[in-house]
C-alpha cells in the first residue's frame, strides 16, 4: 500500500482542544506551530489561506464531518500528518462544492513533500473515516497514544 495515515501521523503534531474563532484563525495558528517546529516553510500559511478558498478540503460523509486542509508540496520541509481535535468545530467549505459546509471538529493537515502524494493519502483518510466510529473516537480522544491507536485501527 502507498502513504498512509499511520505512516504519516507525527506524535509531535498531534493537538488537543485547539480554539480557533474560524478556519482562517485555524490555518494561522496551525501554519505558525507548523513553521515554529520546522516542518513548513514561511509561506505555507498564506499559501493554506489561499488553496483552502479555491480548493475546499471540508468532507461529509452522512454524520461524519472532518477537513484535510493541504498546500503545495514545495513548501514542505518535512512530511507527515497534523492531528487536530477542535475544542469548539470550525466550519470549512466542503470539498468540490463552493456552498456545502462543513463543522468539523477533526482536521488532518497534510504535509506532503510531492505534488500528486496527497491523492493516496486522502484516500486512505476517507477510506478509514467511512469506517462507523472513526472520526467520532478521535473527536472523543483524550490522550496522543488514543489516537494513534485509533489511527493504527486498534482502537479495543
Amino acid at each position: 500500500m502507498g502513504i498512509t495515515l499511520s505512516d504519516q501521523l507525527i506524535e509531535d503534531l498531534i493537538f488537543f482542544d485547539v480554539e480557533a474563532d474560524n478556519q482562517i484563525d485555524l490555518l494561522e495558528k496551525m501554519s505558525n506551530i507548523l513553521h515554529e517546529r520546522g516542518y513548513v516553510t514561511a509561506d505555507y500559511k498564506d499559501s493554506i489561506i489561499k488553496r483552502e478558498k479555491l480548493y475546499p478540503t471540508g468532507l461529509k460523509l452522512e454524520e461524519i464531518q472532518f477537513a484535510i486542509p493541504h498546500t503545495d508540496a514545495d513548501l514542505v520541509i518535512k512530511p507527515g500528518v497534523a492531528f487536530v481535535q477542535l475544542k469548539n468545530r470550525v466550519r470549512f467549505t466542503e470539498m468540490a462544492t463552493f456552498d456545502g459546509i462543513v463543522d468539523a471538529k477533526v482536521v488532518f493537515m497534510l504535509l506532503l513533500h510531492k505534488d500528486g502524494s496527497q491523492v493516496e493519502l486522502l484516500q486512505d483518510i476517507i477510506a478509514r473515516a467511512c469506517t462507523p466510529g472513526f472520526i467520532s473516537s478521535l473527536e472523543e480522544a483524550k490522550t496522543k497514544e488514543e489516537v494513534i491507536r485509533i489511527i493504527a485501527g486498534n482502537n479495543e
